[in-house]
């Protein structure tokens, strides 16, 4: 199960969702949120942090931090690499305001009664007639992707491996894990570079000084 949030300066808000959402749906829930990989490290320290272990919780990361964020973390977070989640893009709030923006002409001057009015009656409207009207034909869609996608990566697949002398699937693991390892050996400086600069910075010095 998925429940994209979108950003909040305080993490008292995600916390009270993922509390309900465990104590409802239980194990293997994932959760998209803008700042998910920070969060993580919250929601590990904090008291819910056992019980979201124990039950498999997992944070996850919008598509658009597969163009905006660090590497690393999409290894760990992003949706492509993770198993049965890849083609959920986890910005269903950013759609949702994306097309209420169309409202603000319209409630710019209003007073604050009448724009929680309007703000109110669109939404109940887009669930009504836009939103459940189109369940059954999103999840249909959904799932025929799905099934088109796998389809498709089963004819192809084998013959790229193939072209590429790869013996089996787990080498995609492996180059994952592989890129990981290294990602994570530059998150200091190597100690030649430092040194380097460490050297280069006193030679500025030593110059400005004559």
């Amino acid at each position: 199960m998925l429940w994209p949030f979108t950003h909040s300066s305080s993490a008292k808000y995600p916390l009270a969702i993922i509390s309900k959402l465990l104590e409802v749906f239980g194990k293997d829930l994932g959760g998209g949120y803008d700042i998910g990989c920070q969060f993580k490290t919250t929601l590990n320290q904090s008291p819910l942090g056992p019980l979201a272990h124990s039950l498999n919780h997992t944070c996850l990361v919008g598509t658009f931090h597969g163009h905006a964020h660090r590497h690393l973390c999409q290894l760990d977070h992003l949706t492509m690499y993770t198993k049965g989640l890849c083609l959920e893009d986890l910005k269903t709030c950013e759609h949702t305001f994306s097309k209420s923006n169309a409202l603000t002409s319209t409630i710019q001057y209003a007073s604050a009664f009448h724009r929680k009015q309007s703000i109110l009656g669109y939404f109940k409207h887009n669930d009504d007639y836009k939103v459940y009207a189109n369940l059954s034909k999103f999840l249909y869609n959904n799932y025929k992707q799905a099934l088109d996608t796998i389809h498709e990566c089963e004819i192809t697949l084998p013959g790229l491996m193939k072209e590429q002398n790869m013996s089996n699937e787990q080498v995609f693991d492996k180059w994952l894990a592989e890129e990981k390892a290294y990602l994570e050996q530059l998150n200091h400086e190597p100690p030649e570079e430092t040194l380097q600069m460490e050297y280069w910075e006193q030679l500025i010095k030593l110059t400005a000084s004559k």
